[in-house]
């Protein structure tokens, strides 16, 4: 597959000026991102769910939203206007786009202006949405979060029903669009069964006392694969919003691969300033990596003969492991100044690495 490059992306330091560094490098692997997308999208499209690419840990990454959108994924998700902003200026009207987040009563006329679908929980965000969607003369549509398996953001179940009622009567630019719902964003549990199907109970009470039909149920996110894999997703979850499944391969309730996904999308490389030795043997290695590009809690290094002893704003300090401390001797280019430390990321590594203007990004397309 020829994957059609989007051409100069804002989402790259390299757009933005001279950029004269090579390293810290992001390596991005752009067909294993698309191959995880089918993969994900196909297996929710045989269940009757559409998904919702999120894009924020990417900085809305148009290289990376390509690749989504070729896969068939029809919907891009973002919690920054400013992403969101830059999808819309890159893909035209057409594009379905959502603000996964709430806006701030100052962003709520840009968010009109750029958005189709948002996810709220305050009549009083409803009334800004209403009002900005009268001026401008749009309409705009809503799906009200609801608090089941996560400590975030919703109405609790039992206020969703007069919520929604309260909405359809009074306003006319704002509609009803969905139900959703989050797990595993705050709290350590995953989603549960009969917390969807609590969703789809009020879905139906609401319609049942409006007459209003609701479209789309919007179950979760990457933590619910587990449930699609075992085929435990209740009938009427239509809609889930998937990032770092996409991304990474896994779910995010153990970790565990998704079968016939990558887990290598994203590679980290860093080059050491320091080789410290002892006895004609490298004990201590310095990087020109810092707290200011990613967190090492957040990295892996890929040598397992090295490991992570410290870090501050400028540099990240590698240890070699006591039982391979003979191996590093001075016949051993790899530690050298100049040589190249490879690490993998877990997600909030990614997003640092992503939203970090020192950190060069390379597109890989194999």
């Amino acid at each position: 597959m020829v994957l059609k490059k989007p051409g100069k992306n804002p989402s790259s330091p390299r757009d933005k000026g001279p950029f004269l560094m090579d390293y810290p490098c992001l390596k991005i692997y752009l067909n294993r991102i698309y191959n995880n997308s089918r993969v994900i999208n196909n297996r929710c499209l045989k269940a009757g769910i559409s998904v919702v690419g999120v894009t924020k840990c990417v900085m809305a990454d148009l290289e990376i939203a390509s690749v989504m959108k070729k896969s068939g994924i029809k919907i891009l998700g973002d919690s920054r206007l400013e992403n969101l902003e830059k999808l819309r200026s890159f893909y035209g009207a057409d594009q379905l786009l959502m603000m996964l987040r709430s806006p701030m009563p100052g962003e709520i006329d840009r968010m009109v202006e750029i958005c189709n679908i948002s996810l709220n929980t305050q009549l009083k965000t409803l009334e800004g949405i209403e009002k900005a969607c009268k001026k401008k003369g749009k309409t705009h549509d809503v799906i009200i979060m609801v608090e089941t398996d996560d400590d975030r953001e919703g109405l609790l179940p039992e206020n969703v029903v007069d919520f929604c009622r309260k909405m359809i009567d009074n306003f006319k630019y704002v509609r009803l669009y969905g139900l959703g719902t989050n797990a595993r964003c705050v709290v350590e549990s995953g989603p549960r069964q009969d917390s969807l199907q609590t969703l789809l109970d009020i879905r139906e009470e609401v319609t049942s006392i409006t007459g209003k039909d609701i479209p789309i149920v919007s179950g979760g996110n990457s933590s619910s694969w587990n449930l699609i894999k075992k085929g435990l997703i209740p009938g009427g979850i239509n809609q889930l919003r998937i990032g770092e499944a996409i991304l990474l391969g896994h779910n995010t309730i153990n970790f565990e691969r998704i079968k016939g996904a990558f887990t290598d999308t994203f590679l980290l490389e860093a080059q050491i300033i320091e080789a410290k030795r002892k006895n004609d043997r490298v004990y201590k290695i310095l990087l020109a990596l810092g707290l200011q590009d990613v967190n090492s809690d957040n990295i892996e290094c890929c040598n397992p003969d090295l490991k992570i002893t410290g870090q501050s704003s400028d540099h990240t300090v590698l240890g070699v492991k006591k039982d391979n401390e003979r191996k590093y001797g001075r016949d051993l280019p790899e530690l050298e100044i100049g040589s190249i430390v490879s690490f993998k990321l877990d997600y909030f590594g990614l997003m640092s690495c992503m939203s970090s203007p020192f950190i060069k990004k390379e597109y890989i397309r194999e």
